[in-house]
């Protein structure tokens, strides 16, 4: 193949004959510079490509791990917040218990005293004796539910052991009242029992007459006291008794105690038993320093002799 070329600059012309090596091998060789530079270009292009992909990806990715350690940070806030919450719920509760146990611990220790408990048979101020040998197969944690659990069937325990010791309590305090109000021991400190209740020769005129009290002679002025708890309803000579004390116990009970010498409470003055309400004396109808003791129930003398054995 050959090509004709014109040109204006010299006014000549030329031609290009392309079978001649001198002309197609430089062709070819600036052909595959030219192909292997576009390849370049393309690979180099492409690869920029790829870099900003993956720029973008990392950046993507950055973003989430952002956003996932944001939210593990709200868990974990709200689970401390969650544990404060059940701590301070279990701070409120064991105050409850703890008050629950000081009013346990006082009514025991009231008990304790009113039953005459001695310290060696039951110390509130020690931890009961506990002991025993350890079980290797129940070594197993406590979860929280089932320590919570645990409090809840301790304060049922303290709650009814509570209402069990409030209703002892009334029940030994009644039966202390009753036995404070029921007609017990002499009434006398010195002295000795001078004529028993039922017939008896008078001293007066010797004929069998009912003595319906008890005898009790000693010294001129010594003391006189109360066998029950009561109120003082009589306080003054009275026919027959001469200077007279009468006590009201409840329950149907009352007490004499006649011929005094000296009267030391009024009428309305509580006593309690063994408290020193008169003096000794011989008033009335007497034949020297003695006291007439009688108990009476609803009204009537009764024997007083079973009371007076019946001492505290």
């Amino acid at each position: 193949m050959k090509f004709l070329l014109y040109t204006t600059t010299y006014g000549k012309s030329g031609s290009i004959q392309l079978n001649r090596p001198g002309f197609w091998v430089p062709a070819l060789l600036v052909l595959s510079i030219l192909v292997g530079l576009s390849a370049s270009l393309g690979y180099l292009a492409g690869g920029g490509s790829d870099k900003l992909a993956a720029t973008d990806t990392s950046r993507v990715d950055e973003a989430e791990w952002q956003q996932a350690l944001a939210e593990q940070k709200q868990e974990l806030q709200r689970a401390r917040d969650a544990a404060q919450n059940d701590l301070n719920a279990l701070a409120v509760r064991l105050g409850q218990m703890q008050a629950q146990m000081l009013r346990v611990e006082a009514l025991g220790q009231r008990l304790k005293k009113m039953s005459r408990l001695g310290k060696s048979e039951f110390d509130f101020d020690q931890l009961p004796a506990q002991g025993g040998p350890a079980d290797p197969a129940s070594d197993e944690a406590l979860s929280s539910r089932d320590f919570m659990q645990a409090l809840d069937e301790l304060a049922a325990q303290i709650n009814d052991r509570e209402r069990q010791l409030e209703v002892l309590e009334e029940v030994v305090s009644n039966r202390e009242l009753k036995d404070a109000v029921s007609p017990a021991g002499q009434p006398i400190v010195k002295g000795w029992l001078s004529s028993y209740y039922g017939k008896r020769t008078d001293p007066f005129h010797g004929r069998r007459e009912m003595h319906k009290g008890i005898d009790f002679a000693g010294k001129m002025g010594s003391d006189v006291v109360a066998t029950a708890a009561g109120v003082v309803t009589w306080a003054g000579k009275r026919y027959g008794y001469g200077q007279l004390v009468e006590i009201n116990h409840g329950n149907g009970y009352a007490s004499r105690y006649g011929h005094c010498k000296e009267i030391l409470v009024k009428v309305g003055d509580k006593v309690e038993p063994g408290q020193k309400i008169a003096l000794m004396g011989s008033s009335g109808r007497s034949t020297g320093p003695h006291v007439h003791y009688e108990v009476l129930k609803n009204g009537r003398q009764i024997n007083p002799t079973k009371y007076i054995r019946a001492s505290r």
